[in-house]
């Protein structure tokens, strides 16, 4: 009776083990199907979200910046350059003129010697007029295009200030909204454009000043109120040299969802 219980019990031990190991095998069969259904349903949402084509409409929009951006840079070196080609002629020709007067009064002195024991008179002060509006204007111009923005910040609100009159008040404007843009301060930025368009309606520059309040409200936040200042643009100035960069920032923001 015993022997038979003994081989009851070897008989018994190998079928408990292969039980166990098919029910470890199912499980993890069922857990690599589970994985596999999950794999399938990311695959189709990545090939719905392929063909409906938003993918390579935000890519094409992403190069379509980087364009912009590699344009604006390059035009930004030029103006570089050619402000440092400028102030070095204006060096240039400084220095001829200096040494031009020096020759005449050391020829004029050689040509009529003081005689002894004679005071002469001090020859009577030239006239010395103020700048002009141009020419403060013009200074102020050479630090925003020399990127020292605070400097021409300063300049700009003083030239307002001075010449309240002046031709030159709108571009004193435009050039001044610039400057504050570029020192991040884009609420001012946003006020300053918007006076200049309310002020000066006939202005030539008010096309790139619509883009520029639009860029200040873009960097505020303020999509709706950028997309209804593009769109002003677009419908104003039709054959602005600006246009084309007005429409591709309008589709982007359109792009945008809420």
């Amino acid at each position: 009776m015993k022997k038979l219980i003994l081989l009851a019990c070897l008989f018994a031990a190998p079928v408990h083990a292969a039980l166990f190991e098919d029910t470890d095998a199912r499980k993890k069969l069922q857990e690599m199907q589970l994985k596999e259904t999950e794999l399938d349903a990311r695959i189709v949402s990545l090939e719905a979200v392929i063909k409906s084509g938003s993918l390579n409409d935000m890519l094409n929009q992403i190069e379509l910046i980087k364009q912009d951006v590699s344009k604006l840079r390059g035009d930004l070196e030029t103006l570089r350059h050619l402000n440092a080609t400028v102030e070095q002629r204006q060096k240039d020709l400084y220095q001829d003129l200096d040494g031009r007067l020096r020759k005449i009064e050391e020829k004029s002195v050689a040509s009529n010697p003081v005689p002894s024991g004679k005071v002469t008179e001090a020859p009577p002060l030239p006239e010395v007029k103020p700048p002009s509006d141009q020419e403060i204007y013009d200074e102020a111009n050479q630090l925003l295009e020399a990127m020292k923005y605070k400097e021409a910040f300063q300049a700009f609100t003083d030239f307002i200030k001075q010449f309240p009159h002046s031709a030159l008040l709108p571009d004193a404007k435009y050039a001044l909204a610039n400057t504050q843009f570029s020192l991040k301060n884009y609420k001012a930025s946003l006020g300053t454009y918007q006076k200049l368009l309310d002020q000066h309606p006939d202005f030539i520059k008010n096309p790139e000043a619509l883009l520029g309040l639009a860029n200040a409200q873009i960097q505020l936040a303020l999509i709706p109120e950028a997309k209804k200042s593009l769109k002003d643009l677009i419908k104003k100035y039709p054959k602005s040299d600006v246009i084309q960069n007005a429409q591709k920032r309008l589709k982007v923001l359109e792009s945008i969802k809420p």
